[in-house]
């Protein structure tokens, strides 16, 4: 699973470095004009996803232990 995932990772890192080598027109923000920026960006979003569902979204759906005993006290 893990030398799968490295292997779409390099995959995608050499798909943006021939873009930004291609000289191809960039429109949009500053990431653009960096290499490997799109990767960047898109691996801090997703860090920024799985933060919030851990730490924001636990505390909304985690329940006690003893939710489902029938001896939960109001």
């Amino acid at each position: 699973m893990a030398a799968g995932l490295g292997g779409v990772i390099a995959a995608l890192a050499a798909l943006d470095v021939l873009g930004f080598l291609s000289g191809a027109e960039h429109h949009g923000g500053i990431w653009n004009s960096v290499p490997l920026g799109d990767l960047a960006l898109g691996a801090l979003g997703a860090g920024i996803l799985v933060w919030f569902a851990k730490r924001i979204l636990k505390r909304l759906l985690s329940r006690p232990e003893n939710y489902y005993d029938g001896t939960r006290q109001p």
